[in-house]
C-alpha cells in the first residue's frame, strides 16, 4: 500500500502541522479535555432546543487543547457525540513535556545508545498531538473517544505522518490505526515507510506496536514482519532494536536481532540472538546497573553451543566492568574488572570488524584510588586470563612469557607539605607477585617486592631559565616466596636481596623570547611570538648488582625525546639502573598571536660518560653504546586546516631507528585526510619489531547526504596489506545506512590468513537506532575523527 504525497488531505495535514508548529491551543485551568467547555463558530447553525444540533459553513469545534474543523457538524447534545462530515481536519495540540523517571539516580545512568556505564539516563516523554484530514469523523465530548475514516496524518511531536483507512483514538493518550502506512521521515521528502495491516501508537508509554508490516525503502519492499513493536520517543522502553546484518570469512552471513528491556529507572539489560549460516545460533546479553551508593556497571556475556566452525566446541563470554566513587570521601574512587573468553580465537571470530581491542591478556581486577594535593595511591587485585599465542618469533607462548599476578599492590606518589624551599617527594610500590610454571619452561620466580624512593629538588625558577638540581635514595627489596625457594632450591637468606642506590642531577634550561614571526615567513597580522628553549642534564646513579633480583614487571622504554630526560630507562621498580649521563636538548615554538602553536620541534641526544652494567636478565643487551643517537619530535600547523607531525630517531651511528610521520587536512568541518609512514628497525633493547608501513585514511562527503569512509595500513616490507577498510555512508534527516568491507589479521597469530568482512548498517531516525559501529571502528583507527563525526551528523 503506497499512497501518493499529491493526496489533498495529505498535503492539507502536512501543512497545519507545519503551521501550528505544536503550539497548544487554549486550555481553561489546564483542565481534562472531557471537562472543559465546548466552543462553536460557525456560518450557520441550527438547535432544535433540547438535545440536537446542526451547524454548517466553516464549523470550527474547541474542547481543551483538541479543535475540529469541517463543512458539516452534528451533534447529539444528549450523548455528547459529534459527527463532521466534508473537509474535516481534527487537532489535538498538547504539549511535549520533559519528564524524569522520578529517580535520584537517573542523570548518572547509561543511555541505550552507548555502552558506557556512566551515559545518562534521563529520558524525554512527549505527550505529542496529533494533526488530521479526514472524509469524516466521530467524538465523543465526554470521554474524547474519536473515530476518523479515510485520514491523512501528521505530528510535530512524534515527528510521524501517513495515512490510514481508519483512525480511532479511544482515550487521549492512545491511538489505533488500521490499513495504515506510517514514517518518521519528513513528509515533504519520505525515504521510508511501514505499511501495515494495523499500528498502535501509545504516547504514554512510548512505544508503538505494527501488525502485518511491510517495510519500503523508497517505495520498494525490503522485508515482513508480522509483529513489530518500535519506539516513537526518546523513552527508554522494551521492545526490538533495529537487526544488524554481516558479512564475513568467518561466519558467513549473520544476522543479529536484539531485544532491549527497560527493567527499571536505574537498570536495564539488551538480549541478542545472532543467526549465522555457517554456525550455530548464538545469544548474547547485556545487563546496566545503577546504584545510589555503590557505583555502576555493566555485564556482557555470550554462549554458542556446539559451534560448527570449532570442532564442535562450546563457545562463550563474560565481561564485567564496575565503577564507584565515595559520596562521603572526596577524591576515593574503585573500579573493579573482570574479562573470559572460552578459547584464544573467541574474540577475533565474533567481532566482526575488529572492534574489541585484540589483546593476549585479559585483566581481571579490583582497585581502589584516592588523591588530594599530597598523596595519589592505588591498591589494587590483579590477574589475567593469557590466551593461547604465539611470540614475535612465532613460537607458542610459554607460562614464562605471561605476566605476573599482583596479589595484591600498592601504589603512592607523595609530597611532603612541610617543605618550603624543597620540594620533596616520594614514590612507593609494593607487590606480591605470582606466576606458576606449569610447562617447565624456567624455574619458577614469585615473591613480594618493596620499592621506595625519596627524592629533594630545590627548584631556581626565573621567567629566562631554570636550574634544578635533585638527589634521589632508593631502596629495593624482593624476596621469593615458599615455592619459588624450593623450586631454585634457595635458602630464606638467598630468596632475599636488598639494594640502595643513590641518585643526582642537575636539570637546567634557558628561555629565549622574541615577538613576531619565525624568519618573516608569515606577515605580521600573524603576531605572536617565538620562543627558544636549550635544556642540558647531567644524570649520575652507581652500580649495584642486582642480576639475582627477579624482574617481575619491568621492560625497557621506547626512545622518544621525553624519555632522554628522564631518571631511568627502566619501566617499572624491579631495576634500579646505574646511568652517567649528559643530556642536551632544544625546543623551539612558535605561537600565532590567537594562541595556536604553528611550530613545535624538540631535538635531543643522551651522551653516556660510562657504560651500562644492569640488565632485566641474563640475555638483555646492556646500554654500552657512546650515546642513545639523536632523537627528534616536530609538530607544526602552518594553516589551520593542516597538519604535519614528524618524529623518529637515530642510532649511535646516526643510523636510522624509527621515524614516524602523519599529515592530516581536514578542507572542511566534515572532510578529513591522513597520509602516514612508519620505519622502525630491530631494536634489542626494547624488543621494537621492524615495521615498515604507509597508513592512510580518508573521509569526505560526495554530496549533503552522501560520503565515502576509507583507511588502510601497507607493509612494504613484506608486500602485505596489514588492514584495510573501505565503507559508503548515507545520512539525512529520517535515514542512513552504511556498507562496509574490512580485511585485517588477528593480531593474537602469525597465520597468514586474514579475515574478512563485509557489513551493511540501516538507520531509521526516530525508531531508535543505536550508535553506528562503523563510526565507533574509525574513531580508534582515524587521528582527529571525532570532530568530522559530529560536523557530519550536525
Amino acid at each position: 500500500m503506497v499512497y501518493p504525497k499529491s493526496n489533498p488531505n495529505y498535503q492539507r495535514a502536512v501543512n497545519e502541522a507545519g503551521a501550528t508548529n505544536g503550539q497548544p491551543a487554549p486550555n481553561l485551568n489546564g483542565l481534562p479535555n472531557n471537562q472543559a467547555p465546548l466552543f462553536s463558530e460557525s456560518d450557520y447553525g441550527y438547535y432544535d432546543n433540547v438535545d440536537y444540533a446542526e451547524l454548517s459553513g466553516n464549523v470550527i469545534i474547541n474542547q481543551g487543547t483538541q479543535q475540529i474543523e469541517a463543512e458539516k457538524v452534528l451533534l447529539d447534545l444528549s450523548n455528547g457525540i459529534a459527527a463532521a462530515q466534508g473537509k474535516v481536519m481534527f487537532t489535538d495540540q498538547a504539549t511535549g513535556q520533559q519528564v524524569s523517571r522520578g529517580n535520584a539516580l537517573d542523570s548518572n545512568a547509561p543511555n541505550r545508545s552507548s555502552n558506557n556505564p556512566q551515559a545518562n539516563f534521563t529520558e524525554k516523554a512527549s505527550k505529542g498531538g496529533l494533526i488530521g484530514v479526514a472524509d469524516s469523523l466521530n467524538y465523543n465530548t465526554e470521554t474524547g473517544q474519536s473515530t476518523a475514516n479515510d485520514v491523512a496524518f501528521a505530528s510535530v511531536e512524534l515527528q510521524a505522518h501517513g495515512y490510514a483507512k481508519r483512525l480511532n483514538r479511544p482515550n487521549d493518550s492512545q491511538y489505533e490505526l488500521d490499513d495504515v502506512m506510517f514514517s518518521t521521515c519528513p513528509p515533504t521528502n519520505r525515504k521510508w515507510q511501514f505499511d501495515a495491516k494495523s499500528i498502535d501508537l501509545d504516547t504514554d508509554t512510548g512505544r508503538g506496536e505494527a501488525y502485518n508490516t511491510t517495510f519500503r525503502i523508497a517505495d520498494v519492499p525490503v522485508f515482513y514482519l508480522p509483529y513489530f513493536n518500535f519506539p516513537i520517543d526518546n523513552r527508554r522502553t522494551s521492545g526490538f532494536l533495529l537487526p544488524n546484518a554481516s558479512i564475513s570469512s568467518e561466519s558467513g552471513l549473520e544476522v543479529d536481532i536484539p531485544y532491549y528491556f527497560n527493567l527499571a529507572p536505574n537498570y536495564d539489560a539488551t538480549l541478542n540472538t545472532h543467526i549465522y549460516t555457517d554456525r550455530n545460533p548464538m545469544v548474547s546479553g547485556e545487563f546496566r546497573y545503577l546504584t545510589e551508593s555503590y557505583g555502576e556497571g555493566i555485564f556482557n556475556g555470550s554462549y554458542l553451543p556446539n559451534d560448527k566452525e570449532y570442532n564442535d566446541e562450546d563457545r562463550s563470554s563474560f565481561f564485567y566492568d564496575h565503577y564507584w566513587s565515595s559520596k562521603s570521601i572526596p577524591r576515593l574512587s574503585g573500579d573493579a574488572k573482570y574479562s573470559y573468553v572460552s578459547d584464544s580465537d573467541y574474540l577475533n571470530d565474533f567481532d566482526t570488524l575488529g572492534l574489541s581491542d585484540s589483546t593476549i591478556n585479559l585483566p581481571r581486577r579490583a582497585r581502589v584510588n584516592y588523591y588530594n594535593d599530597y598523596v595519589d595511591g592505588e591498591l589494587k587485585v590483579e590477574t589475567f586470563q593469557t590466551l593461547d599465542a604465539f611470540t614475535s618469533n612465532g613460537k607458542p607462548l610459554e607460562d614464562k612469557d605471561k605476566p605476573y599476578s599482583r596479589l595484591p599492590q600498592l601504589k603512592l606518589d607523595y609530597r611532603l607539605p612541610w617543605a618550603k624551599s624543597f620540594d620533596i617527594t616520594g614514590v612507593h610500590d609494593s607487590a606480591y607477585f605470582k606466576k606458576s610454571i606449569d610447562d617447565g619452561s624456567e624455574n619458577e620466580k614469585s615473591g613480594g617486592r618493596i620499592y621506595n624512593k625519596l627524592s629533594a629538588v630545590y627548584p631556581m625558577e626565573k621567567s629566562w631559565g631554570y636550574i634544578k638540581p635533585k638527589l634521589s635514595l632508593q631502596h629495593l627489596y624482593t624476596s621469593y616466596d615458599e615455592d619459588s625457594l624450593a623450586d631454585n632450591q634457595l635458602s630464606d637468606k638467598d630468596g632475599s636481596q636488598s639494594v640502595f642506590v643513590p641518585q643526582a642531577s642537575i636539570d637546567a634550561g634557558l628561555n629565549f623570547y622574541q615577538a613576531g614571526s619565525p624568519f618573516g615567513a608569515f606577515d605580521d597580522t600573524m603576531g605572536g611570538y617565538r620562543l627558544l628553549s636549550p635544556r642540558l642534564k647531567y644524570t649520575y646513579s652507581p652500580y649495584e648488582d642486582q642480576n639475582d633480583i627477579p624482574n617481575f614487571n619491568t621492560r625497557i622504554a621506547s626512545i622518544n625525546y621525553e624519555q632522554l630526560f628522564s631518571d631511568s630507562w627502566f619501566l617499572g621498580h624491579d631495576r634500579l639502573q646505574d646511568l652517567h649521563s649528559l643530556t642536551p636538548g632544544i625546543n623551539y615554538r612558535y605561537i600565532d598571536a590567537t594562541g595556536v602553536t604553528r611550530f613545535d620541534g624538540s631535538i635531543a641526544e643522551q651522551f653516556y660518560i660510562d657504560n651500562g652494567r644492569v640488565t632485566l636478565d641474563d640475555q638483555q643487551p646492556v646500554f654500552t653504546s657512546s650515546s642513545s643517537g639523536m632523537v627528534w619530535d616536530t609538530s607544526t600547523q602552518p594553516y589551520n586546516n593542516f597538519w604535519v607531525d614528524v618524529s623518529g630517531a637515530l642510532t649511535n651511528d646516526y643510523d636510522l631507528n624509527y621515524i614516524t610521520t602523519e599529515l592530516r587536512y581536514q578542507p572542511s568541518d566534515n572532510s578529513l585526510f591522513n597520509v602516514g609512514f612508519v620505519k622502525r628497525q630491530r631494536d634489542e633493547n626494547t624488543d621494537q619489531l621492524p615495521l615498515s608501513a604507509f597508513t592512510a585514511s580518508a573521509v569526505f562527503p560526495i554530496n549533503n547526504s552522501w560520503r565515502i569512509l576509507a583507511q588502510g595500513q601497507y607493509d612494504y616490507n613484506r608486500d602485505k596489506v596489514l588492514d584495510s577498510l573501505v565503507g559508503v555512508d548515507y545520512e539525512d534527516c529520517c535515514f542512513g545506512f552504511a556498507v562496509y568491507g574490512r580485511r585485517y589479521y588477528n593480531d593474537l597469530n602469525v597465520k597468514d590468513k586474514p579475515t574478512q568482512a563485509i557489513m551493511a548498517e540501516i538507520r531509521l531516525n526516530g525508531l531508535g537506532s543505536g550508535s553506528s559501529r562503523l563510526t565507533r571502528l574509525l574513531s580508534d583507527k582515524i587521528l582527529g575523527f571525532e570532530p568530522v563525526q559530529t560536523a557530519w551528523k550536525d
